[in-house]
């Protein structure tokens, strides 16, 4: 569980938004004011911010560019360097399969927003043997840009680095389908389904062979070694806003939460772990209401525990008190997201 609890994004993913939205003529101090960034973070592409911030910053582009396929858009646009140390290394792979299994083991270090997973997908009559890779999200807020820019960015970066035009057999979204479809359509050239039990793409498992032209030993090799190594530190949380994570995560339980004992078991002044918070797109309140989301969505996978003591677990001090911060969350109670897990 505490790996999920370091819901961050990869400044040099948010890189990839940012030229992007620039592109369409809007700057990026107009884009990263609404979730108070700083643009001169952009130079920073190993620093992470806080999963929110990301989201935040995508719905205002949303909003700013006008563009409600946005996230199509921005997956279609990707380039290597918006994957940071996991681009290159993907290129570097032997084959499909290869890549696929680095991109599922290593997806968080461009962003844990979500889980991603390569699996074969059950038999079809009549259709030779398929295999899904799929991202369920961390998070529950409304996902339809960040599902969609995942998945067009994924088909996109596979076509670039095993030039094969082959197209998925189908795409599948949990999200309703929008208004107008076509630039779905358009991107994935195969049959898109909405209100889907995944968010996947679904393609024959004998293009998992296809040699990558830009293969090469020594590189994936070396890169496999960094990105393990980024990847224990981003677990042991060797980043400010990780380590506040899983600290505040651990202290909910007994005492709440509480911004100067915080700062004091990270070894930093109050002031100073606001300002840290504060470069990274989140205030304190939104820091705990953040980590309080994702141990509740953690918790209620578990059926023995009733919710008066995932109220107690997440430092509320009455059921009644999550299930209206559930609700704001989400939209929906406790007890319909719970139902809901089970036709999963």
């Amino acid at each position: 569980m505490e790996a999920s609890l370091t819901s961050s994004v990869s400044v040099a993913y948010l890189q990839g938004l940012v030229e992007y939205v620039q592109r369409r003529g809007i700057e990026p101090a107009t884009l990263l004011a609404r979730a108070q960034l700083s643009p001169a973070l952009l130079a920073q592409r190993a620093e992470r911010i806080a999963a929110s911030a990301y989201l935040e910053v995508l719905e205002e582009a949303v909003r700013l560019t006008g563009d409600a396929d946005l996230g199509l858009h921005l997956g279609e646009a990707v380039r290597p360097g918006y994957y940071g140390v996991l681009g290159y290394l993907i290129m570097s792979c032997a084959t499909l399969a290869d890549a696929l299994h680095r991109q599922a083991r290593y997806a968080a270090l461009v962003g844990n927003l979500g889980v991603v997973d390569l699996a074969d997908e059950p038999p079809r009559a009549g259709l030779e043997a398929q295999v899904s890779l799929s991202w369920r999200p961390l998070l529950p807020q409304p996902q339809r840009q960040i599902a969609e820019e995942s998945l067009a960015g994924w088909v996109t970066f596979g076509r670039w680095i095993s030039g094969l035009e082959h197209p998925p057999s189908e795409v599948r979204f949990r999200h309703p389908a929008p208004a107008d479809t076509q630039e779905h359509r358009r991107i994935f050239h195969c049959p898109v389904l909405f209100e889907q039990p995944d968010n996947a793409l679904v393609f024959p498992k004998r293009l998992l062979a296809s040699p990558l032209g830009q293969a090469d030993g020594q590189v994936r090799q070396m890169l496999d070694a960094y990105a393990d190594r980024l990847l224990g530190e981003l677990r042991l949380g060797q980043h400010v806003l990780d380590r506040a994570r899983l600290e505040l995560a651990r202290q909910l339980p007994d005492a709440g939460p509480d911004l100067a004992r915080l700062a004091h078991t990270l070894g930093l002044s109050p002031r100073t772990l606001q300002r840290r918070l504060r470069e990274a797109g989140l205030s304190f309140s939104q820091l705990v209401d953040e980590i309080r989301q994702q141990l509740v969505l953690h918790y209620l996978r578990d059926p023995a525990l009733e919710l008066l003591d995932i109220a107690y677990l997440v430092g509320f001090s009455e059921p009644g008190s999550l299930a209206r911060a559930f609700r704001r969350w989400s939209g929906q109670s406790p007890g319909e997201y719970r139902r809901g897990l089970a036709t999963d």
